[in-house]
């Protein structure tokens, strides 16, 4: 992994997984929105973070050692990945990076976060839809067709 991926990655885990978050935290606190803490929702809060981080590390190790690449789109697979997780539903990473943030919202019990999970799962349906699908398509061609085919987006 180049330094560059690298430092794009941790840039766009930083702003989706803190600093937006810590943003959404502070804007519930202006307006007074309810804030829900509940012991066993905390707890279920943490292993959805701790499922969430360990399949994110799961998928970057598929993107490197079987797609000879990173999810970054700097630094591309070379191969299209269609094991382990993959072979279920074609973005685990992005289903990845919302159990975190649904997490979240069970662990610190913040309602903007909720509000914050609604954005970015419709920006993440609409970055994958209209941007890198047809990305992938043109990389891949049938292969990535056939495996649309055969594996939903989601889940």
């Amino acid at each position: 992994m180049r330094f560059t991926s690298l430092i794009t990655a941790l840039t766009f885990g930083f702003f989706i997984l803190f600093l937006f978050p810590f943003i959404f935290i502070r804007l519930n606190i202006l307006f007074s929105l309810p804030v829900f803490s509940v012991f066993s929702l905390k707890i279920v809060g943490i292993i959805f973070i701790l499922i969430g981080v360990s399949f994110h590390l799961y998928c970057i190790g598929l993107f490197y050692f079987i797609g000879k690449g990173t999810p970054v789109p700097i630094e591309p697979p070379k191969k299209l990945v269609v094991k382990g997780i993959y072979k279920f539903t074609r973005n685990p990473m992005y289903i990845c990076l919302l159990l975190d943030l649904l997490g979240y919202f069970f662990l610190f019990g913040y309602l903007s976060l909720l509000f914050y999970l609604l954005i970015v799962s419709i920006s993440f349906h609409l970055f994958v839809t209209f941007y890198e699908e047809p990305i992938l398509k043109k990389q891949f061609g049938k292969d990535y067709i056939d495996y649309c085919k055969n594996t939903p987006r989601w889940l």
